[in-house]
């Protein structure tokens, strides 16, 4: 192959991520052959170097590696060395290993870094470029630029940022001459991705998000409306092949943002409902777009929205407002409830996400939030605040931690403030979490079309309690997906 491409979604589940599917599709269509190795958090070494050795060869000329989920226990831990300081580790063993491995086996290939957290790759040994947000037209002229690369067509037409420490090079601005546009996507899985049958996916929607919250940070924040938008003629197209290739009807629709205009809505209602099929999906909505705008409560669930995800963040007014969610709270709490009993008639679960150690967020209110959510049919996840410095685009918090009252070590990204710190948020956000999935609450949103890859239908999982779920069985199938994942990879022919 010309380029490998590492990737995971760390956890419990068997479940894909787009990015470097994206990419894949990208490069293929400009002349490249591409491998994504996925689910490489369930790899051991040796089993990862038996999968690469068949497809790394003397023209392979690089591979790339998505940070973007690759969590703290699987990603980076601290050792604790005889000076008294940490030193962090960046990639998993196995990664590190497999670079090392394809080193030794063809020096000329480019281990190229990218993924949301691309920042922390200026550190790590062998790796030769860090691509920062996104890459398809970066990572396409790179591989233009490549003197021993045969297919080149064109001269780099961007600059590369020289490290001045001898770390890798950085590629941070795109490239004069772009190719790639979100608009035209028509992205195709293909055999040698290994789609099993009736898989949920993820489709990608539209990038960017036409707000600015100030705990966010991402390089399309605070797009206008319909801006990086795909043709819906061509969303229509890809929910026609995956159905017909791989049997999918279910879907983690892949948006920041998905409500953000009744336009856009509608314009993907009307293709949607045009299939012949129905589909299921869960989405990022936003539920004070939806409270102004409640024509799209019907289309929604008409187009197959099986459980929404709101990023509500915060109950308490003061937090609310000041990272950019301006809805008044207890009018949030009642449009949620009405959308649950009165709108959605208790049929589509709905999951809300909240943030501990949010400026003016206190212990009280925050336990507050919790026994609201605790008592009313309105599933939720917890979060710590997260201010790492490890990423390239920086939020609000991130460059003005300060002026909101932080104090951040920015060795290892533990915060403080007058009512939380890092450990004690993160330690509360856990306990909150275990205690709701011991509650009376059925799975909703990404937890509930998760559970389909794993033997459930969406009646059933709509049905148990999360703590009736069969986490027996759960276990027991990923770890079969997992082996006729693997076994798959290594049959492909190249």
């Amino acid at each position: 192959m010309d380029i490998i491409l590492f990737t995971c979604v760390s956890g419990i589940f068997f479940q894909r991520s787009i990015g470097a599917y994206q990419i894949a599709h990208f490069l293929r269509k400009h002349g490249y052959s591409v491998q994504v190795i996925d689910f490489t958090d369930y790899f051991t070494s040796e089993e990862l170097i038996t999968a690469v050795s068949k497809f790394v060869g003397p023209n392979t000329l690089a591979v790339g590696i998505s940070t973007t989920f690759y969590t703290v226990d699987n990603k980076s831990k601290f050792i604790h060395n005889d000076e008294q300081k940490f030193e962090l580790v960046e990639l998993p063993e196995n990664i590190l290993s497999i670079i090392e491995y394809i080193k030794n086996k063809n020096q000329k290939v480019k281990v190229i870094l990218g993924g949301a957290k691309s920042e922390s790759g200026k550190n790590i040994p062998n790796v030769d470029v860090v691509i920062h947000g996104y890459a398809e037209d970066k990572l396409l002229d790179y591989l233009n630029s490549l003197p021993n690369n045969p297919k080149k067509k064109k001269q780099l037409t961007f600059l590369i940022e020289e490290q001045t420490t001898g770390g890798p090079k950085v590629i941070s601005n795109d490239p004069l001459d772009k190719s790639f546009s979100i608009e035209n996507l028509d992205h195709r899985f293909t055999h040698n991705d290994i789609i099993l049958p009736n898989e949920v996916l993820p489709l990608e929607v539209s990038r960017g998000c036409i707000f600015k919250c100030s705990f966010c940070a991402f390089p399309l924040n605070g797009k206008s409306k319909l801006d990086y938008l795909r043709d819906p003629t061509l969303i229509k197209e890809e929910l026609i092949y995956n159905y017909e290739t791989f049997g999918t009807t279910n879907y983690f629709l892949s948006d920041d943002t998905f409500n953000d205009s009744t336009d856009k809505v509608e314009k993907i209602h009307r293709v949607i409902t045009d299939l012949p099929f129905k589909i299921n999906f869960t989405t990022y909505l936003r539920l004070d777009l939806l409270n102004a705008h409640r024509e799209q409560i019907s289309m929604l669930q008409e187009m197959g929205l099986a459980s929404p995800f709101f990023g509500i963040e915060s109950l308490n007014q003061r937090s609310a407002t000041t990272i950019g969610k301006g809805m008044n709270v207890d009018r949030a709490k009642e449009f949620l409830l009405e959308l649950h009993y009165d709108h959605w008639k208790e049929k589509l679960p709905i999951t809300c996400s909240f943030i501990i150690g949010l400026p003016y967020e206190t212990v009280e209110s925050i336990h507050n939030t919790y026994e609201w959510v605790k008592n009313n049919p309105i599933n939720s996840v917890f979060f710590p605040l997260n201010l790492t410095s490890k990423t390239y685009y920086k939020s609000e918090f991130n460059t003005n931690y300060k002026d909101y009252g932080y104090q951040l070590d920015t060795t290892t990204d533990f915060w403080s403030n007058d009512h939380f710190d890092y450990a004690t948020a993160t330690s509360l956000a856990e306990q909150f979490n275990q205690e709701l999935m011991r509650s009376e609450d059925h799975p909703s949103s990404w937890f509930l079309m998760v559970l389909l890859n794993h033997g459930y239908s969406l009646e059933e999982a709509s049905k148990t309690k999360i703590k009736d779920l069969n986490y027996t069985k759960i276990m027991r199938h990923r770890q079969q997906s997992i082996k006729n994942y693997k076994q798959k990879i290594l049959r492909i022919n190249t």
